[in-house]
């Protein structure tokens, strides 16, 4: 008997995983309507939805006719595929939002639909209109009854996270992520400092991945280093906390005026909802078969998990958003007041001006050092003007930047360094160095000038030549000696001296070598390109190395860490630009100065574009690594090949 039992309890153990795996993979069409109350007041607006689920070549839709109700708003459409119980399903929903005219009860028919050639309907729905309230309710405003979850004490609200009944998807959404970009002023002067910080406001659980960044036209941009992860904080929106994340924080500074435009950022999410199954469980009252799984051979652990899952389903929804674009009004400076001495500085400055040495010969060199050190756009401040008197010869000066990491306002310091050979012995002096800035505080132009710099030069051991004076009489020949040279001539056999030999053996090492070198060019000619490539790729692995281990270990913030610096490093090396003054422009610009634009060029920014995105929102994706490391390799190859040529 127990044996019996045994058989029977295997046999619908494997009969139940394969009705589980098929109702898995099934794709059932479905065209539904749900509305979020079937009662409502007269002033009360309610939302009607028309969802069609894995609907292959829609063509078509109508809605019905809305006769007795004011349409508020819509058709707003949502489309994206959904997950229940591990079962995947593609939809397309469209939304309205509607008001009863009257009293009553009321017919909505179904909405009508095309889908692959074929006319469909979706089912009628009955709405009970009663008499309103005194206050209306605006759809925005609008909040559908908040179910009680079975396991709650005291009756307690549900989380963002669950999908109540009736609950429209998009507008809750809409209400609980969004984005916003702050700034902390809209009208300034050209090259005065912009603060945008862009941030994402979430209520839900959700996955989010920046899909497109600010490109900043018109701007100088400089970004604030950022906690990666990003860290969030909280803030209330209308009394209602969120959860905070900046994306994005950026010091701008605009080049031209007139209305520039901040693009907007765009994110995609994937929102996990959690949505309440009332009476999951006491179907099971309703089965035929329920006796009989309650037989006591059947009490296994299989058939308690199966059948006393949590009463929840859930559905990830894609939801792709974006933040509005921001006109900044950039004024023009002025120009009745500009000093002669200003070249583009704004902000608040201070200057030093010092040389090295007063006292020194027309052997040595002098170094006249102007340090420009304040807030502004120090990162965009251009050399002064430094008058030198003609007894000095003047080269173009270093510069070095020490400016403050993660300052706002951006501060910091830009040193210039003027060499200065002296070319006359005496008493010389350098005129005040002048700078000018603008100051959007004071709305006015400030002149900063240092003292003049008397130089004393000694005449130095090196003398300058005095220029040849090829004038009459003094280019006269000298005449030749006319006296008889003695010549003195020594006998010997031709055939016994080293150069007879030299001779006989020159035409075979002639011949050897015009054959090696015929062999040299060919090979080079059919392998050139070969080990080009070959060593390119070496160089580009070697570089690559540490981020390929990390591909291996699936550190994915990591990888993407090590892929950008190993880029950057090559580019700072191979370019000879100091790592602290790396940037796209400079890059862009060396890179064209050699004559590398098109495809190589454009890869490139590509790469290190898709790396900055990944380190804001990084999101686990093995295959995406992968493409990544294989970009990289290339583009370091191709630029190793075309920087050799």
């Amino acid at each position: 008997m127990k044996d019996r039992f045994s058989i029977k309890k295997y046999f619908f153990s494997v009969l139940c995983c394969l009705l589980v795996v098929a109702c898995a993979h099934a794709q059932e069409f479905r065209f539904t309507t749900t509305v979020s109350s079937n009662t409502v007041a007269q002033d009360e607006p309610f939302q009607i939805q028309f969802m069609l689920e894995n609907g292959v070549n829609v063509t078509s839709f109508n809605p019905p006719s809305f006769k007795d109700f004011e349409v508020l708003q819509g058709p707003s459409q949502m489309q994206g595929q959904s997950i229940f119980n591990g079962r995947r399903s593609e939809y397309i929903a469209l939304t309205y939002v509607l008001q009863p005219r009257h009293v009553g009860s009321f017919t909505i028919a179904g909405a009508q639909a095309r889908v692959n050639g074929n006319v469909v309907k979706s089912n009628p729905v009955l709405i009970e209109v009663r008499k309103g309230s005194t206050q209306a309710q605006s759809p925005q405003a609008m909040q559908p009854a908040t179910p009680q979850h079975r396991g709650q004490q005291g009756g307690e609200d549900l989380p963002e996270g669950v999908l109540k009944k009736g609950e429209d998807v998009t507008e809750k959404l809409r209400k609980n992520i969004f984005l916003k970009v702050e700034v902390d002023k809209k009208d300034l002067y050209e090259g005065d400092q912009l603060t945008a910080t862009y941030k994402l406001y979430t209520r839900l659980p959700t996955n989010s991945s920046v899909t497109k960044v600010p490109a900043f036209k018109g701007f100088s941009a400089k970004d604030i280093e950022l906690p990666n992860p990003p860290q969030a904080t909280e803030e209330r929106v209308n009394g209602i906390p969120f959860k905070v994340f900046t994306i994005r924080k950026t010091l701008l500074f605009p080049l031209q005026s007139g209305t520039l435009e901040l693009d907007p950022v765009e994110v995609d999410n994937q929102v996990r909802l959690v949505k309440l199954v009332s009476g999951k469980r006491n179907t099971r009252s309703k089965d035929p078969f329920e006796d009989f799984f309650n037989d006591p051979a059947f009490k296994d652990p299989f058939f308690d998990d199966f059948f006393n899952r949590p009463e929840v389903e859930y559905q990830d929804v894609p939801y792709k958003i974006q933040s509005a674009a921001i006109s900044i009004n950039v004024k023009p400076l002025p120009l009745d007041s500009r000093p002669g001495s200003y070249n583009g500085a704004v902000g608040h400055f201070n200057m030093s001006a010092t040389v090295d040495k007063n006292k020194l010969s027309t052997d040595d060199a002098l170094t006249l050092k102007v340090t420009i050190s304040g807030q502004g756009n120090v990162n965009l401040l251009n050399s002064p003007k430094v008058e030198t008197p003609s007894g000095f010869e003047k080269y173009d000066p270093k510069m070095t930047d020490d400016i403050e990491k993660n300052s706002n306002p951006l501060s910091g310091s830009r040193t210039f360094e003027y060499v200065l050979m002296p070319r006359e012995a005496g008493t010389h002096t350098i005129p005040a160095v002048e700078f000018s800035y603008f100051d959007p505080v004071a709305n006015s132009y400030k002149t900063l000038r240092s003292e003049p710099f008397v130089i004393n030069i000694s005449q130095g051991k090196h003398t300058r030549e005095d220029k040849h004076d090829f004038g009459a009489g003094k280019n006269d020949l000298i005449k030749p000696d006319g006296s008889i040279l003695t010549w003195t001539r020594t006998h010997g056999w031709f055939i016994t001296s080293v150069w007879f030999y030299i001779l006989l053996l020159l035409p075979l090492l002639i011949a050897a070598g015009v054959i090696w070198y015929k062999r040299r060019k060919d090979y080079n000619t059919t392998n050139a390109a070969l080990l080009k490539h070959r060593y390119a790729n070496k160089v580009a692995l070697k570089r690559l190395e540490l981020a390929a281990r990390y591909l291996k270990e699936g550190k994915d913030k990591s990888f993407y860490e090590e892929t950008s610096r190993a880029v950057w490093g090559y580019l700072s090396h191979k370019l000879k630009i100091p790592f602290a003054d790396l940037s796209k422009q400079l890059v862009q610009e060396k890179l064209a100065a050699r004559q590398i634009n098109g495809s190589n060029a454009s890869d490139l920014f590509e790469l290190i574009s898709n790396c900055e995105v990944a380190l804001y929102a990084p999101a686990h994706d093995n295959n995406k690594m992968q493409g990544t490391y294989a970009q990289a390799v290339n583009i370091i190859s191709n630029l190793e090949d075309a920087l050799k040529n």
